[in-house]
């Protein structure tokens, strides 16, 4: 059980005094920044899915 406390007193020092927190500015730069990104590939995968649904229309339509 001392175990346990010694690693979560450890876990708790590191996080306060070790770890470098990015601003205030810098934390919402990086969530604008993904946000961007997602929302770009979201319409890559969008743009290859309708791509896709309509050469395979246009082939199955060929079948019949």
């Amino acid at each position: 059980m001392a175990g346990v406390a010694e690693y979560i007193k450890e876990s708790y020092i590191e996080l306060t005094e070790k770890v470098t927190w990015p601003t205030w500015k810098e934390l919402q730069s990086s969530a604008v920044l993904v946000l961007v990104a997602a929302m770009i590939i979201a319409m890559v995968i969008f743009g290859m899915d309708q791509i896709i649904g309509y050469v395979l229309n246009q082939f199955y339509t060929s079948l019949a």
